[in-house]
């Protein structure tokens, strides 16, 4: 027979059994909080104040689908190198993938990028890299005239002509300020934008204008010498060949164009009766960030060297043999970072030139910089930083986007800038 104080103990034992068993399925029932995960970022390296993109998962919640891609508000702690970083939203792109863009904050050294999120933290595999800029020495940037342009060229009168791609039209600008317009194609039916321009040796000009390139002899006669209204690709003479997006062009010493056939990774030359031929290029892979350097993804600009190579302004700078050979000069990693040639980041690199001494200078666009490929095979910035409209010396020049750029005799450069900033700059390098 059973006491009472024995029943009572084997019915609190069966209570208490009852109670954990219910409590852990209701915690077998509720799933696990996702730890975040990062899967890339980019650029692979920037300046103090630019914005990196992370992308991964779970950084928040997942937004429902019905509330768009974004952006969202942010609870997650992103830092670089264990300095915290401003990061106010998030992206939700798809189900699986998620977006922050982050700034670079002030303190902040190179190192690994972390997301604490519920509680967990995450750091990227590789190291995000802050932008120690390698200046070259005694330079000075100054505003030579009034203008804007997607591009720019010069005569030895000092004139500068301009795409006004926003205009759509083509202007002369002469060194007292005044302006001719030469070309106007706003009230064509198609509206083709101008984009790239450049003179011969009796400056004629030759200009991408839609898909097509065109010739303004210095009496003011515009005729087409390649291409038409419709994009694609097809070598073949005047209205027969075909271009996607050409932007720059080079002109020979016996009137061959050279141009950057920017969505169709190709450069073409053109002959002065118009026959279109293939020089190079074709494998575009703008997916893949790290793809082969002597690839020409997207292609802006194009130049000749001292010694009838072009130079062409791509991801990265590559040089293309009178043979039809390419060969990677640079590396092409999305960012901004100064050194060795092949170790070197660029994010938009758009104009170049190549000066006596066959140094080359380039635009780096979304840098808003330009840069030096050295001929001892360093990467070096001219001039700029962060973005803002100042003269003064190199390191502390800013520009806008920096854009098309031109070389004159004595070795200065001028170029023009995006973001709306009004002014020709003229960079000496002494």
């Amino acid at each position: 027979m059973r006491t009472p104080a024995i029943s009572l103990l084997l019915l609190l034992l069966v209570g208490l059994w009852t109670l954990s068993t219910n409590s852990c399925n209701k915690d077998d029932d509720v799933d696990p909080i996702p730890s975040p995960v990062i899967t890339e970022f980019s650029p692979a390296s920037g300046l103090v104040g630019k914005t990196v993109t992370i992308y991964g998962n779970h950084f928040t919640p997942t937004v429902p689908e019905d509330q768009g891609t974004g952006p969202h508000a942010n609870t997650s702690i992103v830092k670089i190198n264990g300095v915290v970083a401003e990061a106010m939203f998030v992206y939700q792109d798809d189900i699986d993938r998620q977006r922050i863009n982050a700034e670079v904050p002030e303190g902040a050294s190179s190192g690994k990028i972390t997301i604490t999120a519920n509680g967990m933290t995450t750091q990227s595999t590789e190291d995000f890299l802050v932008t120690i800029p390698i200046y070259l020495p005694n330079v000075t940037v100054s505003t030579a005239i009034s203008g804007v342009g997607a591009d720019l060229a010069r005569d030895n009168d000092g004139n500068f002509y301009l795409t006004e791609n926003h205009y759509f039209r083509i202007v002369k600008r002469s060194p007292d300020g005044s302006e001719t317009v030469l070309l106007s194609t706003a009230d064509e039916p198609a509206r083709p934008l101008p984009l790239g321009i450049a003179l011969d040796k009796h400056n004629n000009i030759y200009a991408t204008v839609g898909m097509a390139i065109r010739k303004i002899t210095p009496d003011g006669t515009v005729s087409l010498l390649a291409g038409g209204e419709e994009w694609g690709f097809a070598d073949g003479q005047g209205s027969d060949a075909r271009f996607n997006f050409p932007w720059g062009l080079e002109v020979d010493d016996i009137g061959n164009v050279y141009v950057a056939d920017m969505l169709n990774c190709r450069i073409r030359k053109v002959t002065p009766d118009g026959w279109v031929t293939t020089i190079a290029g074709g494998d575009c892979d703008f997916e893949n960030e790290s793809s082969d350097p002597t690839k020409l993804v997207g292609p802006m600009d194009v130049t000749m060297d001292n010694y009838g190579n072009l130079i062409v302004a791509h991801r990265g700078i590559s040089k293309i043999t009178p043979d039809g050979m390419v060969h990677a000069l640079t590396g092409n990693i999305i960012g901004y970072y100064d050194g060795p040639a092949q170790e070197a980041h660029f994010n938009r690199p758009r104009s170049v030139e190549v000066d006596a001494n066959d140094n080359i200078y380039f635009t780096d666009s979304d840098n808003f910089v330009v840069r030096r490929l050295g001929s001892d095979g360093n990467v070096t910035t001219v001039a700029g930083s962060t973005p803002g409209n100042i003269d003064g010396t190199g390191e502390n020049a800013k520009f806008g986007q920096t854009l098309g750029m031109i070389m004159d005799d004595e070795g200065a450069l001028y170029l023009t800038q995006g973001g709306g900033l009004n002014g020709i700059r003229k960079i000496v390098i002494n």
